[in-house]
């Protein structure tokens, strides 16, 4: 046990390290965030699941959080290999000077499968942003993840995804991220991710490139 406190501080003294990098090297024309998600799944039956997170995207530019929200999930898995569900997303994104809000009704399916102590995750989601400003949207988002096999007892494992949205009102693709992470602890009650990420963005005909890093925590009831 007293290893693996030891080695926890070591995976958050890196995980600070990257965060000075990152701030200190970005050039100029790239963004760069820092991320963070705190969750809460509750399982009141074994195929059932509520879901409730906040995630704060903050930008050390501005000195403030670009993008914040907070989301519900109910989710059913009746098979190993399939879960699907519906959720609810309220998201106050920062536009200096101000803010606006958008409200966001979401459905997902996602496609499992595990191959030796390797597992792969096809999501699928459908949402509808609604703004203040009145730039209502259907959205497609498509996420493919790769988690390779585990380097410690505890669930320590590296893993990988691309996920890409694309606006259903002729607008097309107009965001991909892609990522790079390690699961440092992935037990029955907790886990905790961190995790580096390309981002582009379009942006009315460029395309905006931005660093991540973030940290993700679960706790499981």
């Amino acid at each position: 046990m007293q290893s693996f406190f030891i080695f926890m501080k070591q995976i958050v003294l890196l995980f600070i390290i990257l965060l000075f990098v990152f701030t200190s090297f970005s050039q100029d024309e790239r963004g760069f965030q820092i991320w963070n998600k705190n969750e809460v799944i509750i399982r009141p039956w074994e195929k059932i699941s509520i879901d409730v997170a906040e995630k704060i995207h903050y930008s050390p530019e501005h000195s403030a959080a670009d993008v914040k929200y907070a989301e519900l999930y109910f989710s059913h898995k009746p098979l190993l290999w399939f879960k699907y569900g519906a959720g609810f997303r309220i998201t106050k994104l920062n536009t200096y000077p101000g803010w606006i809000q958008e409200n966001r009704p979401m459905l997902f399916a996602d496609f499992l499968k595990s191959y030796k102590q390797f597992s792969f995750k096809y999501s699928n989601r459908i949402e509808y942003r609604i703004f203040e400003t009145d730039i209502n949207h259907f959205r497609y988002r498509q996420e493919f993840l790769i988690e390779f096999p585990s380097l410690a007892d505890w669930g320590m494992r590296f893993y990988t995804s691309e996920e890409s949205f694309f606006k259903l009102n002729n607008g097309g693709l107009h965001l991909a991220r892609f990522y790079g992470g390690l699961s440092v602890v992935q037990k029955e009650h907790f886990k905790l991710k961190m995790f580096y990420a390309l981002e582009k963005l379009e942006l009315v005909k460029n395309w905006r490139t931005t660093d991540i890093v973030g940290l993700n925590l679960s706790l499981i009831i």
